[in-house]
This record gives structure tokens, C-alpha cells and sequence, in this order.
């Protein structure tokens, strides 16, 4: 199955401006972030004459449900990746096309047909995939360049994580047309930890950053499309899945959180790749132990459970060892497995 959800993808340094002429006179609604929303606003003083409702901060059921869509012909998603999955539940609940204004490079929300949806007490509940229709994905450069550092930071490592996740599920090449290319743009996602993407890097907004933008935003999301359970999520995002379970590491973005489970993943796999991705990771400043993200040993025994329990649902190409798993973790409490 490939599943592609976007339509038209604009990155350019005057994305915004088209935007009136992709309503086209429609009726609009509005779902808004705080900074980024007003990041926009600068730009576009116009926005703020429409309908909006002010995202709450997570992509749950009831936050779907709570954007009054009642005579709105397109849906504006301006925000972040939660705020983009929550959009997408509710522009499929309802029928109607969305376009989405990303003001984060900080995952591939903007591009997938899926979303991620969480509990009230912010862990992890499940992901839905569904039919839904992106008429654009307008970023903005002078949007984007404003953005905070970190987020595109913790972009790029889940950016990074599609490769070595795709690989771990369906190895270096599939005989499936879908997955073989998704296979292909995951290597070149990985290919991003060889260029510089350092803070002073992403303010000048050169043409490595662009690229890196790019892959952030849509071909790490085209990836999945196109590879569909072959390239979608693994071991990595199982990690994640089970941190936010944990108080301690909601301080801590998606991406660092996929990160560390990245370390994990490939220990499990024996992979030589490990102390490239430790040292890569520590460069950029994300957590590389369980103390880092403040767990102890006595929290692994539910970290196991939750990622076997995990892993399983995903139905990988084998199981996972609990019994080796557990030796990982207890490697990389304080020191990374070698």
C-alpha cells in the first residue's frame, strides 16, 4: 500500500504569499499555536481575520473534537507536529481538505497520513492511520529561520531514524516497488548527520539546511507513504513510545526521545553503527543514557515490558529478546552499550 497525503509541497522563501490564492475564497478555519502562530501572523497579517481556535498542546480525541468546524470549507493547521496530527483527525472526521503551514522543522507530521495520538496524561495511546487530503504544505523560510534551534535539532535525529528504523524492518533492498523506495529515501535520510546543522548553520538558512528542511519535513513522511508498515516505525519509536509513560522525560522532544531509542535499536541488532550514532548524538547535544532522561535501574523492568508489549503489536520481522533488551538498558543507564 502507498499512501501519500499531500498534494503540493512549497518551501520557498515567499511560500506565504500564495496563500490567498490557494483558498481562493473558501471558507476557513483556523487551528493556531502560540509563537509560531504569531511568527506568521507578521507576515501575513491577514490570518488573523479568520475563525481560529487555539490548540491546547496535545493531539488527543477530545482536542480533535473541540475545533468547531461547523460551515468551514478548508482547515488551516498552523503549528507544530501535535498540532498538525490533531488537525489531521479532525479535517478526516469531518470531510473536509487541509492545508498545512509548518512553524517548526521538527518532524514529518506535516507530510504523513497518519496521526499520533496521546492520553490526557501525555503518554503515548496509539497511532491511526487514514484517507486524508493536504492540498499544500507551505513553509515558509522566513518562518521557519525564526523557529527555535532545538526543534529542528530533534528534527533531523527522527529524520535520521527512518533509515536505520526502514532498514531494521525490511533490510537494505526490498523486490516490493513501494518499499524499495522507501528504503532508498531513508538511506538519504541518514545521510544527514554528514553536514553541518549546527545553530549558526541554520540561522544563515543555506542550501544544506534547505536540504536538511526538506527531509525533515517531507521525505522523511514519504518515506512511510511509500513503504507503508516496510519502512514505517520500529524498535526506535517503540523506545520512545514506552519513555513517555515517564514524567521525567516529557521535558525532552520526540526526536531525543527516538534518538536514545535508536542506541537501543541498533545494540539490539549488534549493529556496527552504534558508536557512530552515540557520538553523532552527544555532537548534538541529544540524551544518550537513561539517566540523562531521568530513569534508574529500577525503571527498566517497565520499560521492558512496554517496549516488548510494543514490538509486538508492530509485528517485526522477530522478536525481541526481553532478556538481551534488559541488558541494553542496563548499559545504557549510565554508559552506552558497547
Amino acid at each position: 500500500m502507498i499512501r501519500q497525503a499531500v498534494l503540493e509541497y512549497d518551501h520557498a522563501d515567499d511560500a506565504l504569499d500564495r496563500l490567498d490564492e490557494l483558498i481562493g475564497g473558501r471558507r476557513v478555519h483556523v487551528l493556531c499555536g502560540q509563537s509560531g502562530y504569531e511568527a506568521v501572523k507578521r507576515i501575513l497579517p491577514a490570518i488573523a481575520d479568520y475563525p481560529t481556535t487555539r490548540f491546547r498542546g496535545e493531539c488527543m480525541d477530545a482536542e480533535a473534537a473541540r475545533i468547531d468546524l461547523a460551515n468551514t470549507a478548508v482547515l488551516i493547521a498552523i503549528g507544530g507536529g501535535k498540532l498538525v496530527d490533531t488537525a489531521k483527525l479532525a479535517a478526516v472526521e469531518r470531510d473536509i481538505p487541509l492545508i498545512v503551514i509548518p512553524t517548526l522543522a521538527s518532524n514529518c507530521a506535516a507530510f504523513t497520513p497518519l496521526s499520533v495520538v496521546y492520553r490526557e496524561d501525555g503518554s503515548y495511546d496509539r497511532y491511526d492511520v487514514f484517507r486524508v487530503v493536504i492540498e499544500r504544505v507551505i513553509v515558509d523560510a522566513r518562518v521557519i529561520v525564526s523557529s527555535p534551534y532545538d526543534y529542528f535539532r530533534a528534527g533531523v535525529i527522527d529524520t535520521v531514524a527512518k533509515h536505520y528504523e526502514a532498514r531494521y524492518l525490511s533490510g537494505e533492498r526490498s523486490r516490493d516497488a513501494g518499499v524499495n523506495s522507501g528504503l532508498v529515501l531513508a538511506e538519504q535520510c541518514g545521510r544527514l548527520v554528514e553536514l553541518d546543522l549546527s545553530e549558526a548553520a541554520f540561522r544563515a538558512y543555506g542550501e544544506d539546511i534547505r536540504f536538511a528542511v526538506d527531509h525533515v519535513l517531507a521525505i522523511g513522511g514519504a518515506v512511510g507513504g511509500f513503504g507503508d508498515a516496510g519502512t514505517r516505525v520500529a524498535v526506535a519509536h517503540a523506545v520512545h513510545n514506552a519513555l513517555s509513560q515517564f514524567v521525567t522525560t516529557h521535558a525532552f522532544l520526540h526526536g531525543d526521545k527516538v534518538g536514545f531509542g535508536l542506541l537501543v535499536q541498533e545494540s539490539l541488532r549488534r549493529s556496527p553503527d552504534v558508536d557512530r550514532l552515540h557520538s553523532w548524538l552527544e555532537q548534538v547535544g541529544a540524551p544518550t543514557t537513561l539517566e540523562a532522561l531521568g530513569l534508574s535501574v529500577d525503571d527498566i523492568p517497565r520499560l521492558v515490558a512496554s517496549v516488548i508489549g510494543e514490538t509486538t503489536l508492530q509485528q517485526l520481522p522477530e522478536p525481541v529478546n526481553s532478556d538481551y533488551l534488559k541488558i541494553i538498558f542496563e548499559n545504557l543507564q549510565k554508559t552506552i552499550y558497547r
